[in-house]
């Protein structure tokens, strides 16, 4: 039920939309233009559907917290993260790259506290 694979493919897809965008604009083509920005339209689209998956996910592993879906949890927004800091970096969008930094830090956080529970005994 997790979102990652569909905020992974909304990320390239916004990308990708972005970069269309760009060669559009400088060719002088408007379909090519047209295209990134449905593209990058359908890449917000996966990453808000991803995102609510995440979500309903997130509040699933909180009723049944445990310290494995803590850690579990805290990699994969890790992992996320560093995805994101990456793409940021490479399409020069430095909100995705603090989105990818505040994601990572939010793993982070996740992985220290599944740790506490495991020590607690939870």
């Amino acid at each position: 039920m997790s979102g990652t694979s569909d905020k992974i493919k909304g990320y390239a897809n916004e990308a990708v939309g972005n970069i269309k965008q760009g060669v559009g604009k400088l060719l002088g083509s408007d379909r090519m233009q047209a295209e990134g920005v449905a593209q990058e339209i359908k890449g917000d689209a996966q990453k808000a559907v991803g995102e609510v998956k995440n979500k309903a996910s997130d509040a699933y592993d909180s009723a049944t917290s445990s310290s494995t879906a803590d850690k579990a949890a805290g990699h994969a927004n890790d992992a996320i993260g560093n995805v994101k800091q990456t793409v940021g970096r490479t399409v020069g969008s430095d909100r995705l790259e603090a989105e990818g930094l505040a994601q990572e830090t939010k793993g982070e956080g996740q992985k220290i506290s599944g740790n506490v529970k495991k020590t607690l005994g939870r």
